[in-house]
């Protein structure tokens, strides 16, 4: 699945950019492309959230939903 890629990849970057010896400008690089991975991720994770709400809402309010929050 593509998330799970994404963060994997969000994983590694978050590594590569503690690295004492990364030059500034593949830290930048590096940096961009962390942040739209992680701009991937809210949005799949905010995708998730609404589909398994209106599965719960289609269930006809036998379930409780509980707030959450992604921050």
């Amino acid at each position: 699945m593509k998330l799970e890629q994404d963060l994997k990849s969000l994983e590694e970057i978050a590594k590569q950019l503690e690295s004492d010896d990364l030059a500034l400008d593949n830290a930048i690089e590096l940096f961009e492309r962390g942040i739209a991975l992680a701009t991937s991720i809210r949005a799949a994770l905010n995708e998730a959230k609404i589909r398994i709400e209106t599965v719960v809402e289609s269930s006809q309010n036998t379930f409780t939903i509980e707030p959450f929050d992604l921050d």
